[in-house]
């Protein structure tokens, strides 16, 4: 067995979708407010960890994060794009984000390319309700953390969205943006925020933003994808990885 770790880590240089008001304005903070003296202080600020202007010496190490439910690797709950009646993220069942995983292999997409239906079928892997699909284009593998992550992002288009709920599939994860990139100027002729309802208004749970899918191989593996049961909210920052059959 091999554990397999496909979550990006969580620092204050995380970026959001370019020119959205929510990431602009609420950036990740990951601040110590207390720890155990002065060499912990220096090795805190020498890993750029940002300390609390009036840290408390003391007996532990205590810490405050502010992060938004959605960046970095996360999950989405149904509310966040279904107003009514809808799964808020304590309430998706984790047998939704853990099951059999199935890489559907897609790293010749380049920045700005679209992962369409088609392009899913060509690969010849298979996909039913048994199985979670990670679609693989090594998108966060080669960029994340460079202006090339969101300045020439691949995407996910409509029928690509479309074909993954007809399968049944409870879940899907992806290492790249779910939707056409408005902030390059690339839209579709559909309704803002279309795959999201499509995926979500049929019950099948987004993992984005995974990272080191290559490191899966072809080996079988499960899947796990765990929110934190953040009551009422709208998704989570989330813990995911594979752990492999050998």
């Amino acid at each position: 067995m091999t554990v397999i770790d496909l979550t990006l880590p969580i620092n204050r240089h995380m970026r959001g979708i370019p020119g959205l008001r929510e990431y602009e304005e609420n950036p990740t903070r990951c601040v110590a407010l207390t720890c155990m003296g002065e060499v912990q202080k220096e090795h805190l600020l020498k890993n750029d960890i940002e300390v609390d202007e009036n840290i408390e010496l003391t007996l532990h190490m205590m810490s405050r994060l502010e992060i938004l439910t959605h960046i970095g690797t996360h999950i989405d709950a149904p509310c966040h794009f279904i107003a009514e009646g809808a799964w808020t993220v304590d309430e998706i069942p984790l047998a939704h984000t853990i099951g059999k995983g199935r890489i559907v292999p897609l790293t010749h997409l380049q920045g700005r390319q679209a992962i369409t239906a088609d392009e899913i079928i060509r690969t010849g892997v298979e996909l039913d309700d048994s199985v979670i699909p990670v679609l693989y284009t090594g998108w966060t593998e080669r960029t994340w953390d460079t202006d090339a992550f969101w300045g020439e992002s691949i995407y996910l288009d409509t029928t690509a969205a479309e074909l993954i709920v007809e399968k049944g599939c409870k879940a899907v994860a992806l290492d790249c943006f779910p939707e056409a990139p408005f902030w390059l100027g690339i839209e579709d002729d559909q309704p803002p925020g279309r795959n999201h309802k499509t995926f979500l208004g049929r019950q099948c749970i987004i993992m984005q933003l995974l990272t080191n899918i290559g490191e899966i191989g072809k080996r079988d593996f499960t899947l796990y994808g765990i929110p934190l049961p953040l009551q009422g909210l709208d998704g989570s920052p989330a813990r995911v990885f594979a752990i492999t059959d050998d």
